[in-house]
């Protein structure tokens, strides 16, 4: 019975959350990653770096599926059974776990306990926040967490088995698995010291020498897969000039050993060629290690010649300015006692600063030479510039290598054959997973649509691999980090961003990196996510002033009720530590690698584009795994005080359904709807809106992911406005972009004859890019000289002026500032040009002023004649939405919508209740709002008040305030510039009243106590007023007492206000209202009753400086008047 138990939880642990995860997966394409990755997916194209290969191969077979009418939904729909198969291979883990510490289930009360305490914790990491938006949407975190269930799941499994003859292949298959996750992500190799330690602590008995060998083990599997494979074959391919023989033979090789070490059972004459092939390949193996770390490519070692030659400069010019100065302290000191030694002395650094020079001219003249060739050069040349060291380091390993395979000959050790075998198979598996990445490079040398960073060379595919796009940074200089240019919270650790002390550094590893970073994310899944404006997590600098986004969601302690999760999961870690401690330090060892070591390695500079939790999401399924044994042993406990089975069986049932209702079910029921992506099309809608904002073959110049990605999906998968040509500025500042502007439909044709890069756009810089722009401006660059503003003419038909400011350093321009003067000057007359709403003002290099607002885009506008802030009738039938069941899918149904009149844009569910709508959901609205506010204003500006009403009314109907929330700026805009101006004071205190519904910071609500002062709601300001002053007191200083107290008094009458204040100082003393009414019985000449009141409050406050500084100045005054 208690067997089929098993069963039973096993297929509910992977139906229960798969049904979850299908009812609220996404439709179509979300915001980020995904539309890029939806889109690679369907036209096997090359996503960003280092890719995701057999991801790629995935979504493409998933596209072919007829299970959704939306290919994005059936890529989407990977993520749900990854997702799923990672809970259900969770609960076997958890089940084999406890099993270890308590034993196998005897009865059926055993197997509540075993079975039912796994199955209530594997369900709870089922519906984690983290684990659950990732399961929804198109993204490789899904089945990257698959692949690490089943790494642990696997040697798990090898440790129940691994007596048995065959358990090797367990280990094998593990190592397969480890080959293929790289193809998806590199987070899986993270699991290898878990898998190590499960294999010692099963094979040893622990003491600190045997310990260090499964460590050390780790570290040479992961230094053979990840430096060895991953990054040096790609890496010796370029050092081989592209010479694929090398690579080829190392399968070869590897398999060749394997067939040898096989048949030489049968034929001892193949005893020899085993041993030689083996040694080879062991070899081969570590000198791919060796060359990764040691051999520096030719750019390499140009770099490292160039930095000695600076080095060596500086070191002579620093002798120059010493003798130079000795030599004139000899000179005015002809009659010094200590002349001979001044001359010695200079005579000694004219010899040392002579050696240099010598040093110098011998290095720059080997420069010169390796200059000439390094393009060209060989890889037994390159060998010959390389240190002695490194080139002793590898002969000495080689050399070692093949000492062990000639005493193991000799001694005809079976063991070392197995270990041999093994070590090829795993190898091979390796490498038969890691080449899905031949994809990446085959299709790239096609020119896929969408083939980032191009790598159709060795070159290009180790920049690739390296993903040297993002920069380098160093894994423990947080030094480093905090003086990055995109470090802009640096405030909240240091006064001096570029150098701080280690105590700073310290508090900006431990209070962003872990604190914000990671246990922000942990506490989400087992404590509870709390709303930023409910439950803050503040961001602000060391003086505690708010910076940069203010305030991300902080931690909800009671989201769930006590968070069971929590408590549960640190009690299992303690009898984990108690009843197995070998294992839970194998589990612990998993639990810290994917967590503190990615914070490590990551080094995240403050702030990032986006929260990174679904990042730890291997953290908090390992967490789960201690949930579960804590469970388990509470119920063990409660099941030893309760003695009698009858009794005890109703208890423990009861209370597991109590535990599984308000642990998992809680959460599910909890965090449903923030979950449910199901009918959430606005990320499909927005990428067709900016799409469909542009005419017939025009280009739109988008800004990041969320205004690119979409319309990627769009115009591949859906092709939708493929005649719109759609430049991302961030991916402009690349050749390889560039490139593929000019190869793909539809192409940009530029004349690139006059620029110094004409003969190859692989060679475009900032510098280049600058000196281009200079003389495209008619303007002459110096790159001597500093520069802050270029006056720039385009001679076009009509031409054009326009100022540009340095982008870069403060003396430079962007390449992607370059291109957008480029595709002006050479494509404005045949195309027209949009800059998409989401673009900043300063990636607009100066041409604000030739912008035309045509809802969700910006027209470029060359003809001075015809420049208009808005156009307003595009902008109208841009913004009045579409009917739904039409969809333009090209520039003939774009022109038949147009001139039919009908509406464009798409809002489909954006006033439906039903749907979640998170922040960044919301901020998109707004800009939709902001596209309403400035057509009513321009209704307002020609006098067409009832048409601005309506247009405002017609935004609310399309995104209601109440379901999406207005930002209080732009409802200050409406109330003033179109009710006010139509003077509608009903309208414009029904939205500012409106505002106080929701939760709002302080300093807003009493801006818009003015506001509403103005309009003469005095009853509604003195109740709020009073809210504040005697509910929200400990958030009011001084100053904004200050402030509420000059708009009551400056509003009320006078007797009114001080009736009030008397009123509210019987129970409440807040002393900035009280100089308020002090100014006020000021003014009415009485003073003494000023002075009355405060001696009265300084019996209550007799320290207070702000009361005794009152208090002198009007003695003072009196005593004057």
């Amino acid at each position: 019975m208690h067997k089929n138990i098993n069963k039973i939880l096993l297929v509910l642990s992977f139906f229960i959350p798969f049904v979850v995860y299908i009812l609220t997966m996404a439709p179509t394409v979300s915001f980020w990653d995904c539309g890029e990755f939806i889109a690679t997916s369907y036209i096997l194209g090359v996503p960003h770096p280092p890719g995701a290969p057999f991801y790629l191969l995935l979504g493409n077979i998933f596209s072919s599926l007829p299970l959704f009418d939306d290919i994005g939904a059936r890529i989407n729909f990977i993520s749900p059974i990854a997702s799923a198969l990672s809970v259900m291979f969770l609960y076997l883990i958890i089940v084999y776990l406890i099993e270890e510490y308590r034993g196998k289930a005897k009865d059926n009360l055993d197997s509540m306990i075993n079975y039912g305490s796994a199955f209530t914790a594997s369900l709870t990491f089922a519906f984690t926040d983290s684990h659950w938006f990732n399961a929804v949407e198109a993204e490789v975190y899904s089945v990257s967490t698959f692949f690490t269930s089943i790494v642990v799941w696997m040697i798990l499994k090898w440790s129940k088995n691994h007596t048995k003859n065959w358990n090797l292949r367990y280990l094998l298959i593990i190592i397969y698995m480890l080959g293929l996750a790289i193809g998806v992500h590199l987070l899986n190799l993270l699991t290898l010291p878990f898998v190590m330690l499960i294999i010692y602590f099963k094979k040893f008995n622990f003491n600190i020498k045997t310990f260090i060998a499964p460590v050390l083990l780790s570290l040479i599997i992961f230094i053979t897969i990840y430096i060895g494979i991953i990054k040096g074959i790609p890496d010796l391919m370029n050092k081989l000039n592209g010479n694929l023989f090398f690579i080829i033979l190392l399968p070869v090789l590897i398999i060749t050993s394997i067939a040898l070490l096989i048949l030489k059972k049968k034929n001892k004459f193949l005893n020899i060629y085993a041993y030689c092939f083996s040694a080879i390949s062991f070899c081969f193996i570590s000198f791919l290690i060796a060359n990764s770390l040691l051999i520096k490519s030719p750019s390499q070692l140009s770099d490292n010649l160039h930095i000695k030659l600076i080095d060596i400069q500086n070191q002579i010019d620093l002798y120059d300015k010493e003798i130079y100065k000795l030599t004139n302290q000899i000179e005015n000191n002809r009659n010094s006692l200590n002349q001979q030694g001044l001359k010695d002395k200079v005579n000694t650094l004219i010899t040392t600063r002579n050696n240099q020079v010598d040093e110098f001219k011998y290095l720059y003249d080997d420069y010169i030479s390796f200059e000439k060739l390094k393009n060209n050069i060989s890889f037994v040349n390159l060998l010959k510039w390389q240190p002695r060291s490194s080139i002793f380091l590898i002969v000495s390993l080689i050399c070692l290598i093949c000492f062990i395979f000639y005493r193991s000959y000799n001694s005809s050790n079976y063991q070392f054959e197995i270990v041999n075998k093994f070590i090829f198979s795993s190898l091979l598996l390796v490498l038969i997973g890691y080449s899905t990445y031949i994809l990446i490079f085959i299709r790239a040398e096609q020119y896929p649509r969408i083939n980032e960073n191009n790598p159709n060379t060795v070159d290009r595919a180790l920049s690739y691999m390296n993903r040297d796009q993002y920069g380098d940074w160093d894994i423990l200089n947080w030094k480093s980090t905090m003086s990055r240019a995109e470090n802009t919270n640096w405030k909240r650790y240091t006064l001096d961003k570029n150098n701080p002390t280690f105590n700073e550094q310290m508090n900006f590893f431990f209070n962003y990196q872990v604190s914000e970073m990671y246990l922000r994310y942990f506490a989400w899944q087992f404590i509870g996510r709390g709303d930023k404006e409910d439950f803050p997590w503040y961001i602000s600098d060391l003086n505690g002033n708010l910076i940069g986004n203010e305030k991300l969601d902080g931690i909800n302690t009671f989201r769930y009720g006590i968070p069971l999760a929590f408590i549960f999961g640190l009690f299992g870690l303690f009898i984990h530590f108690k009843k197995d401690p070998k294992r839970a330090f194998a589990v612990l060892s998993l639990f810290l690698a994917t967590g503190l070591l990615i914070i490590i390695y990551l080094n995240q500079y403050d702030p990032q584009p986006r929260e990174r939790d679904y990042s730890f999401v291997g953290s908090f399924f390992t967490f789960s795994i201690w949930i579960g044994i804590g469970l388990s042993a509470f119920l063990n406990k409660v099941r030893k005080i309760i003695k009698n089975n009858n009794i005890s069986s109703f208890f423990l049932t009861s209370l597991l359904i109590s535990i599984f209702i308000f642990m998992p079910m809680k959460i599910l029921g909890t965090d449903y709807f923030e979950h449910n992506r199901n009918n959430n099309f606005v990320a499909w809608d927005y990428g067709y809106n900016l799409l469909n904002s542009c005419e017939p073959n025009g280009i739109i110049f988008t800004n990041g992911d969320n205004d690119t990605f979409p319309l990627w999906y769009l115009q591949e998968v859906e092709n939708i406005r493929r005649d719109v040509k759609v430049i991302n500025l961030s991916l402009l500042n690349t050749p390889w972009y560039i490139e593929q502007l000019m190869k793909h439909e539809p192409q940009l044709e530029f004349d690139f004859s006059k620029d110094i890069f004409s003969d190859d756009i692989y060679k475009i810089d900032p510098w280049y890019a600058t000196e281009s722009a200079f003389e495209l401006c008619g303007q002459k660059f110096n790159e001597e000289e500093s520069w802050s503003k270029l006056e720039c003419t385009l001679n076009s038909n009509n031409p054009i002026s326009f100022t540009i400011r340095p982008t870069l350093i403060g003396r430079l321009l962007r390449v992607q500032d370059y291109m957008i003067l480029k595709i002006i000057n050479d494509i404005n007359v045949t195309r027209p040009i949009y800059f998409a709403a989401t673009v900043a003002p300063n990636n607009q290099i100066g041409l604000e002023r030739y912008l035309s607002m045509e809802g969700m885009t910006y027209r470029v506008i060359l003809d001075k004649n015809k420049i208009n802030p808005i156009n307003y009738k595009k902008m109208k039938q841009n913004l009045i939405e579409s009917n739904l069941e039409k969809i333009i899918k090209d520039e003939i149904s774009y022109t038949q919508i147009i001139e039919s009149g009908e509406g464009i844009y798409r809002y489909s569910g954006l006033d439906d209740n039903g749907i979640y709508f998170n922040d960044n959901i919301k901020r998109l609205v707004q800009n939709y709002r902001i596209g309403f506010i400035r057509l009513a204003q321009y209704d307002i500006k020609e006098g067409n008040y009832l048409e601005a009403e309506n247009l405002i009314s017609v935004m609310d109907s399309y995104f209601p305030p109440d379901m999406l929330e207005i930002e209080p700026g732009l409802v200050v805009l409406i109330s003033d510039s179109i009710y006010g101006s139509t003077n509608n004071t009903v309208k414009q205190l029904e939205i500012l009243k409106r505002l106080f519904n929701k939760k709002i910071d302080i300093q807003t609500e009493i801006y818009l106590l003015h506001k509403l002062a103005e309009l003469n709601d005095l009853e509604f300001i003195k109740q709020r007023a009073t809210a504040l002053f005697t509910k929200n007191s400990e958030n009011l200083n001084f100053e904004l007492q200050k402030y509420i107290g000059d708009i009551l008094s400056d509003n009320l009458e006078s007797n009114e206000f001080i009736f009030y204040c008397n009123e509210l100082f019987k129970e409440y003393k807040p002393i900035g209202l009280l100089y308020s009414i002090v100014r006020v019985y000021d003014e009415l000449g009485e003073s003494d009753k000023a002075i009355s009141l405060i001696e009265d409050f300084l019996n209550e406050y007799p320290q207070n400086n702000e009361l005794i500084q009152l208090y002198d100045y009007l003695i003072q005054i009196n005593s004057i008047n």
